[in-house]
């Protein structure tokens, strides 16, 4: 298993454990990075684009190392189901991109029902990648 999958694996679990810990706000931030990890492996492993070349990608385009991973996942999604999926993929990983910013540099306090939703669409959005890319 690739290290940044297992990364993946453990951040989701994290959450989880924090979330029953009541340590809401860094289990927003474990629930993101779950998913985000995620993506960078499935475009490695399905794509066949290693780390390397994803980060020399991401300096020639000059876009934001989470955009771009982001970005190439939707519109692979465009070509393997639909634009409405891709759509629909982009608008819940970008929420929770919101969430974790929120949750990790705003001086807000992060309640129950903020990181269970976070919690709950990091896995939405996991079983999806799972299931469509075969990763």
């Amino acid at each position: 298993m690739s290290k940044l999958r297992q990364k993946s694996d453990f951040n989701i679990d994290a959450a989880s454990a924090l979330l029953k810990q009541n340590l809401f706000a860094p289990s927003v931030h474990c629930s993101y990075y779950s998913c985000f990890q995620l993506l960078k492996h499935t475009i490695k492993n399905f794509c066949s684009i290693d780390y390397e070349t994803q980060a020399a990608n991401i300096s020639a385009t000059q876009q934001k190392t989470h955009q771009y991973v982001i970005n190439y996942i939707t519109n692979e999604l465009k070509t393997l189901s639909s634009v409405f999926e891709s759509q629909d993929f982009k608008r819940k990983i970008n929420d929770l991109k919101q969430f974790r910013v929120e949750s990790d540099y705003e001086n807000i306090e992060v309640s129950s029902d903020k990181g269970n939703e976070a919690f709950n669409k990091a896995n939405e959005i996991r079983y999806y990648i799972i299931k469509n890319f075969n990763v």
